[in-house]
């Protein structure tokens, strides 16, 4: 029996280049396991859609070992996550398999970090909430805004965003791809 000393995980926010990466790592190494997941995949549904597509597609290739779902959610919600991931693989064990929605990789994207320990101020959450309800009226414009909720990886998580925030815990960072505009109070961001 063979003994494992790791366990690799190739993510991304975007599903398409989880699945990519994961299909060409398998193919080369398919003794190493897979942890599978689509970080940053935001808030509910968007963000059940893309680790959907995403675990669609591996799993039933016999990719992948393990699962993380990683939503934008409250803490005392985080739950959530499980039912999410048991519900996928039911439904992929079953065979049950949903289309993606027409226009889904077009548009508006909203990114937002799974809320994990680093977070130092839930008011993230509400700020991810908030931006995608007043972002609404640019949903058929090619724009990524990512939300991010500590100044551990929020920075770098942010670059590649055509506009990012990054959360303290008493102020948000504003940034239009990796320069960043300034320092802002919650309440200032959105009043």
């Amino acid at each position: 029996m063979a003994v494992w000393v790791l366990v690799v995980s190739i993510k991304d926010s975007d599903p398409r280049l989880v699945i990519d990466a994961n299909t060409r790592f398998a193919s080369e190494r398919p003794d190493v396991p897979l942890h599978l997941g689509v970080t940053e995949a935001g808030l509910p549904p968007d963000g059940i859609i893309k680790t959907r597509i995403a675990f669609e597609q591996l799993l039933s290739r016999g990719i992948g070992d393990t699962i993380r779902v990683s939503l934008t959610l409250p803490f005392d919600d985080k739950g959530e996550e499980i039912a999410v991931g048991r519900s996928l693989i039911a439904d992929i064990a079953a065979g049950r398999f949903r289309s993606v929605p027409p226009n889904f990789f077009s548009g508006l994207n909203i990114i937002a970090c799974p809320s994990c320990s680093r977070v130092e101020n839930e008011r993230f959450i509400d700020l991810a909430q908030d931006v995608k309800a007043i972002t609404s009226y640019a949903a058929e414009h090619d724009i990524t805004i990512a939300v991010m909720g500590c100044r551990v990886n929020g920075p770098g998580e942010t670059d590649d965003a055509d506009l990012g925030l990054w959360c303290g815990p008493k102020a948000v960072n504003l940034k239009r791809g990796p320069q960043t505009l300034g320092t802002y109070s919650y309440d200032e961001i959105l009043p």
